[in-house]
């Protein structure tokens, strides 16, 4: 897009007179702090091309059509891994293991899965939706699956046991392991796509209600899901070159994708507070790699976002923290082993987390150059 003459005049009047970022005199040029980040500008993502992109790519758009932890019980306060895209076979090990080798496996084609827990860590959900070549696939890996599952092993002891309202073709299993707790799993196909609820807690009953709630509303937003799109384009918008790259040899499966507005409330601990919050802003696609970056419905939006941001990463050892050198527009905080910073450009928010506050600040200030380029 053109930058207007007026935005051209004032970068001009900036570099004859040497300008802060928000316009206020400095003793100098503009010296941004990037550090290695300044050339870990996120490419442009293409097509998805090869089988396990296109996997990732119908599993990232699956998340927008996902239950939230949350609804099924407010103590789900704690998102927890695997919380991610399922593009493999091998993927879905981390949810179920020792399943990547199953006869079925060869019909799986894509899904997602989010786990959450409580803040006593005392009770917890992990969910999942899988999608298989066929109906028939999905039956088929209902049983499978669950079959791995009723293994005795020296620590698992599951068997078959039925669940008040779920529907008959749904597998589900219990045990009462060590330690008092009970899980509960129920595998119920629905046409071609496999919904998985696994959860435990002390009470047995606890378990039980939420697998039949996860259930129910999980299939309510399948239901509504529509015709699935087949378009291959990762990042139509660009969204990910305003974001810093991966760092080093590390491949989060969360990363190098866009998420919707319902996806991205999917990683916070009210994921229905967060999507209200989304929503106000106007923002309906999030892209995620080494920082992320967020599309909000106008400029004048982005404020609230980063608000949001703000109170989502305070917790009781948070102390406001300095901008970053001759980017006094991001706003800083530390905690207990992180920091994090924020800022906007246009209708843009960036998100940048470190291991340190100059860490933090690197990455933002490396992230609003990038953002500028994106706002044109």
């Amino acid at each position: 897009m053109r930058k207007s003459l007026i935005a051209v005049a004032a970068a001009l009047t900036c570099v004859l007179a040497g300008c802060a970022v928000d316009g206020t005199p400095t003793r100098g040029p503009i010296e941004l702090q990037t550090g290695k980040y300044g050339s870990m500008q996120t490419r442009s993502a293409g097509e998805a091309t090869s089988d396990v992109a296109w996997a990732k790519l119908r599993a990232v758009r699956l998340a927008d059509h996902m239950i939230f932890a949350h609804d099924l019980d407010p103590v789900m306060v704690d998102g927890k891994l695997p919380t991610q895209p399922l593009a493999t076979p091998a993927n879905v090990q981390v949810v179920i293991p020792d399943t990547a080798d199953l006869p079925v496996m060869k019909d799986f084609e894509y899904g997602f899965t989010l786990s959450s827990g409580n803040e006593k860590n005392d009770a917890g959900i992990n969910h999942a939706v899988m999608v298989f070549r066929d109906d028939a696939a999905a039956s088929a890996a209902a049983r499978q699956l669950s079959d791995v599952m009723l293994k005795r092993t020296s620590y698992s002891n599951y068997e078959r046991v039925r669940v008040a309202g779920m529907p008959s073709e749904s597998i589900t299993v219990h045990d009462a392991g060590a330690g008092g707790k009970h899980t509960v799993a129920a595998f119920t196909p629905v046409g071609q796509r496999l919904i998985y609820t696994w959860a435990d807690d002390r009470n047995r009953s606890w378990p039980e209600r939420i697998v039949k709630a996860a259930y129910d509303q999980q299939k309510r937003l399948l239901d509504a899901l529509g015709t699935v799109s087949d378009d291959r384009r990762i990042d139509p918008d660009g969204l990910l070159t305003g974001t810093v790259s991966e760092d080093g040899d590390s491949s989060n499966p969360l990363h190098g994708a866009v998420y919707g507005q319902r996806a991205a409330a999917l990683f916070y601990g009210d994921q229905s507070a967060a999507l209200a919050a989304l929503k106000e802003s106007g923002i309906e696609q999030f892209a995620w790699n080494g920082t992320q970056l967020y599309k909000a419905g106008s400029e004048g939006q982005t404020a609230s976002w980063i608000d949001y941001l703000v109170k989502d990463f305070e917790d009781d050892s948070s102390r406001k923290a300095a901008s970053p050198q001759d980017l006094n527009a991001a706003r800083c905080l530390t905690r207990d082993g992180a920091a994090g910073c924020f800022v906007a450009v246009g209708p843009y928010v960036g998100e940048a987390y470190g291991k340190d506050l100059a860490d933090a600040q690197q990455q933002i200030s490396a992230q609003y150059t990038f953002m500028k380029k994106l706002a044109g």
